[in-house]
Formats: C-alpha cells, structure tokens, sequence
C-alpha cells in the first residue's frame, strides 16, 4: 500500500509530457538520451519494451517501431476522439552488454485540432518504410509535391492524418529481406481538391476495376515525374481521394466507443469458466473402439471369402467328386494261383480278402480319378550314345 501511494507520487515528477492533436499522426523518440545513456554505436546494444501504465501492451491506436537506420524507436499513432486528462505510458530500456535496466513514464495528452482536415488524399508508398516517413527532409519532399504541384490549396494545413505499415494491412512481405514493405498513408487539408488531383484520379480510376494493388513500376502517369524526383515510388492502384464523409475527423469519431474497451482488466479464477470433460473422454474412447471392432469384421469377413475364391481358382481338380472306375479284365486271363504262394506267411496266402468281416468294401471296385493316358516314349537305336541321352531328354517336349 505505501509503495503504490510512493509510486504514484514520484511517478508524476520524473514522467515526460506529450502533446498530441486529434486526426494528426504523433510520433515520440525513444533514444539513450532519453534513458541518460550515451550511444556506442552498437544499433543491438538497447532495447525498448512499452505499453500502458499497468496493462502488458500499448493501446491499438499507438504502434512501436525500431529503426535500424535512425538507430532509435519510435511509438507513432493517430489518437482517437476521446478527450482523456492523460494516457499514461511505461516504457522499459535494456542495455544489453551489462544489463542495465531503466524506466521512464511518458504521459499523453490529447487535444483538439482547430482546424481538422476534411478532405485527404490515400496513396501506398512502395519503396519506403514506416520509420523512413520519420525522416523531416523525406517527409518534407512528399509534402511539397502536394503544396507545390497538386494541390497548392493546401500549402498552409496539409498534414499527415493516417499512417501505418502495408504488411499490417494485408499486403505480402517482399521476398528480398532488403526491400522496403511499404506504408500506406494519408495527407489531409480543408481545402477543397484541386483540378489537378481530380485529373489524377480520373486517370487511375481504370484500374480499379481489377486490381486492388499493382506490382512496382506498373503505371506510369503524367505527375509521375514529381514522385521520382522525391524518391517516392506510388501504387497508383491505391491511389484514392476521401471526401468529407469518409475524412480522418469522421474517422475518428467512429472510434470513441471502441477505445472505451481498450483499458485491459484482469479477471479472477472464480471467473474462469469450468467445463466438464467427461463426455470428451467417453467419445474418444467408445468412438476408436468401435470402428476397431467394425473394421475387424470387415476384414475378416472379405479374407474368408478372398481365400475360399482363392482356393477355388488354384485346385479346381481337388472339388470334383471323385469317379469309380471298375478294372478292366482282359479277355482270356486267369489269375494265377503262383502269386498266392509268394507270400511268406502260408495264412495269409489261404486268407480270404474279400471275405473278411471286417472289410466292408468291394474289393472289386477301386474309387480313385483315372490316371492320365500313358504314352509310350519314343526312342531311336539308330543313334548314337551321347546323341541319344540328349534325344532323351527333350522327348517330353
């Protein structure tokens, strides 16, 4: 309790203010200087990390961004019309060679713009990054194309009323690490478009037709000298003009409702909704398990079948009945009686076969399949020995 009252008092003294207007593009530098530090020139020696006063991040309307070029970080955003005392903002530094670890408090002030831009001119920068836009004498030469050639109405008020990266709006990464993403961004007026610019869109109206973006070097119009003399390459499929109804001040407004939401609130574990799983454990143990015993089934019942048309298909010879022949009886032949005396043992030459009582068989009838016709060989004795052992080898054939 002491503590969050010492913070709050000293929290005041040593945090930085900064003015920002409504509809207009703020940008605040995080440097060594603003830690006291000096720079080494090592660009990877500190880091920066800042969000809100008591919350993990910065709100959606502010954006942080290094710049390996300028060696800094910048926090660069449009503030939303919301008249707030002050936004408070915590911003962490780390030097990371002997880990030095600094805070500093940055309080936000939003004002009302007097004279807010109703009329603003959308385009898409190719070849230039968010934190290259930073750059005074860059961002000077972008604007003077405007005061000087296209809308020399605005040569008082213009000022930059959107920014932000292509790659955070969809647009693809380049493939070439070394190329710049892109930024899409606004410049805003109260006065009037000029004939200039309206010209200038009725010359890239055509392609909006089919193309939301153009590839570099796609187009060429008749301002495109302006732009390459300021290094400035435009996506001239996204250039648009805004009118009063779709301007920055309009844009503005429909975000007020939005930013109410935007301060980050913890919740207790009371508040964490509880949920039963044991319906998710039965389905993923019955589920598998049945289609286990399905599935077993199945394949038991095709292999049974497969292998019985198997079986089918490889011994069809072995599914026949078998046919009974009688044997044959040459006409004029008698067994002979010698062929009993052969045997050995004088009982079972006197024995009776077909007159045993155990026989049940008719000894006169064999049942087994016909034997295939014989077919006497073929054999020359007009040959000679070593010709006829090959002769007999391929007789067969």
């Amino acid at each position: 309790m002491y503590f969050h009252l010492i913070y709050l008092l000293i929290t005041p003294i040593f945090a930085v203010e900064e003015n920002v207007l409504l509809t207009e593009v703020f940008t605040i530098t995080l440097d060594p200087l603003l830690f006291n530090w000096t720079y080494e020139g090592d660009p990877d020696q500190y880091v920066y990390q800042a969000s809100l006063l008591d919350s993990p991040d910065l709100p959606s309307w502010i954006k942080y961004v290094f710049s390996e070029k300028h060696k800094k970080g910048f926090l660069y955003g449009v503030p939303p019309n919301r008249n707030m005392a002050k936004i408070p903002l915590q911003v962490v530094a780390l030097n990371t060679k002997n880990y030095d670890t600094r805070i500093r408090y940055i309080n936000i002030h939003i004002s009302e713009k007097l004279n807010p831009a109703k009329f603003e001119v959308l385009m898409k920068i190719d070849n230039v990054n968010v934190e290259d836009i930073f750059d005074v004498e860059r961002m000077e030469s972008l604007r003077d194309i405007f005061r000087k050639h296209l809308w020399k109405d605005s040569e008082n008020d213009l000022y930059v009323t959107y920014l932000e990266s292509a790659t955070e709006l969809g647009a693809r990464k380049p493939l070439d690490p070394d190329q710049e993403e892109g930024i899409v961004i606004r410049l805003g007026s109260q006065s009037p478009f000029s004939k200039n610019l309206k010209d200038l869109e009725d010359e890239v109206r055509p392609l909006w037709k089919g193309w939301k973006s153009c590839p570099r070097n796609f187009k060429k119009t008749s301002v495109e000298r302006y732009f390459r003399d300021a290094r400035v390459t435009l996506d001239w499929c996204a250039f648009r003009l805004i009118d009063p109804n779709n301007s920055a001040m309009h844009h503005s407004g429909m975000k007020e409702n939005a930013f109410l939401k935007e301060k980050w609130e913890t919740i207790t574990k009371d508040n964490i909704p509880i949920r039963n799983y044991s319906v998710d454990v039965t389905w993923s143990l019955v589920l598998p398990i049945a289609l286990l015993i399905l599935l077993t089934f199945l394949l038991s019942f095709i292999l049974c079948f497969y292998h019985d048309g198997i079986y089918r298909d490889e011994y069809p010879n072995k599914m026949q009945t078998p046919v009974c022949h009688k044997p044959a009886v040459l006409s004029g032949y008698k067994p002979s009686s010698n062929l009993i005396k052969l045997s050995p043992d004088p009982a079972l030459g006197s024995r009776s076969h077909t007159n045993s009582p155990s026989s049940t068989i008719n000894r006169g009838v064999h049942c087994r399949p016909s034997p295939p016709p014989y077919m006497r060989p073929r054999f020359r004795t007009d040959v000679p020995q070593d010709e006829q052992i090959s002769d007999e080898k391929n007789w067969y054939c």
